[in-house]
């Protein structure tokens, strides 16, 4: 992925609530599947569903997400994938996993503006198998490519520290992950303004998913350019959008 070609997003604030992780402003919450995520009570708002947070990233960003672009693109070696929200890391472990299955190389680009600790990971990974990619992940140096050892495929990392109005966006990306807080408790990042550089940044062809139906949302992404399709969301939640430049 050509860092180097790349755009700025929009302007203007972006919210979101600092995470106090030593006042207990943040608790890991077990999931329905097994799985964790956080809860932040200052937003009253969780980092996935709580009736399963891999299941959720799963059906979103792998079945509907990588899966699609992967049957489109049978051939391709290698997929550049462009994350709004690295969080707990839950997206990037699934990637993993779906790169050693696949055998394709994996560009994986993420954006966080308030990175989680890394003792903070630590005890949310530790016993669930995947704590040594946590830590590989989690711990790795930002702003530079950082590649994760697998079985099989090769799986390389950029973490941008920087707010996503003003992130570097790599041109030539294949499939995008949009996974931040909900419109209702982030509605900053869910608009044309963020959208338009997204979609201009986008091979043809690629995709962009999202958790979210929201209507507004759905409108934002066809105003600039996306074709969108409402598709059968996770365990609980009706629906969820995939968009496509042609």
């Amino acid at each position: 992925m050509d860092f180097n070609n790349s755009a700025k997003v929009g302007r203007g604030l972006y919210f979101c609530v600092m995470i106090q992780e030593e006042s207990g402003e943040i608790r890991v919450v077990e999931t329905e599947d097994g799985s964790r995520t956080l809860y932040l009570p200052g937003m009253d708002e969780t980092y996935h569903s709580t009736h399963g947070a891999m299941t959720e990233s799963r059906h979103v960003y792998i079945t509907n997400g990588l899966d699609f672009w992967h049957a489109e693109n049978p051939d391709a070696t290698v997929v550049r994938v462009f994350e709004m929200g690295l969080g707990t890391g839950t997206n990037a472990m699934l990637v993993m996993d779906w790169c050693e299955q696949t055998g394709c190389g994996v560009e994986y680009y993420t954006v966080e503006k308030f990175p989680l600790s890394q003792t903070l990971m630590q005890g949310y990974w530790g016993d669930t198998g995947y704590a040594e990619r946590s830590e590989a992940l989690h711990a790795s140096a930002w702003e530079q490519w950082i590649e994760i050892p697998l079985l099989q495929g090769e799986f390389k990392v950029f973490k941008h520290h920087r707010d996503i109005q003003s992130a570097e966006i790599p041109a030539a990306m294949d499939v995008v992950f949009w996974d931040a807080f909900g419109p209702k408790k982030q509605d900053g990042v869910w608009g044309a303004a963020l959208f338009e550089p997204i979609f201009s940044a986008l091979s043809v062809g690629g995709i962009f998913v999202t958790y979210s139906a929201a209507g507004d949302v759905k409108r934002s992404l066809q105003s600039v350019g996306f074709g969108v399709k409402k598709l059968d969301g996770p365990p609980y939640k009706r629906h969820m959008l995939r968009a496509q430049k042609a």
